[in-house]
């Protein structure tokens, strides 16, 4: 007797799975709201607060690996995994500045939520160079992951699609 649909057991995605699509979404987001003129700023700011809440979930889900190399940091750890960790530093707290300061000389977004923003050209400056360092960071972060993203491109995607 077949078992219907709704009587199957739902299978769970695994972490690996759910990170690397949330990699992938986090990536595209990035590459559309650096478009300013592609997207405009409304689009831009929203993109950029999901953004932000995309790398909150990201972090969580790395967050075992940020414990366990922090702690390990000043002792015995691989050359690789301590450059690893000081690049992902960097980008966590560049993209943490993008954000805040994003919010800060908000055109639209803040306004829309009822919220007071700032005309300071220090905050507008600041955003602007955080976000050109990004790119570079993020260049490097994919790098150090490439393993990894060809790994799981070809255990997820590639083998998926054959199927």
């Amino acid at each position: 007797m077949a078992v219907s649909t709704a009587e199957r057991p739902k299978r769970r995605m695994s972490e690996t799975l759910k990170n690397y699509w949330l990699d992938a979404a986090l990536l595209l987001a990035f590459i559309i709201d650096m478009n300013t003129r592609f997207t405009g700023i409304p689009v831009h700011e929203w993109l950029g607060a999901a953004f932000g809440i995309g790398l909150i979930y990201h972090m969580m889900l790395h967050w075992k690996w940020i414990t366990s190399v922090s702690k390990r940091l000043f002792g015995k750890l691989p050359t690789l995994q301590r450059v690893r960790y000081v690049i992902n530093l960097a980008l966590f707290i560049m993209m943490v500045v993008v954000v805040i300061t994003g919010f800060w000389i908000s055109e639209s977004l803040m306004g829309t939520l009822g919220l007071p923003t700032t005309d300071n050209h220090f905050f507008e400056e600041l955003h602007h160079v955080s976000a050109e360092l990004v790119p570079m960071l993020v260049a490097v972060h994919l790098a150090l992951d490439w393993k990894w993203i060809v790994t799981n491109t070809k255990k997820y995607v590639l083998r998926q699609r054959r199927k």
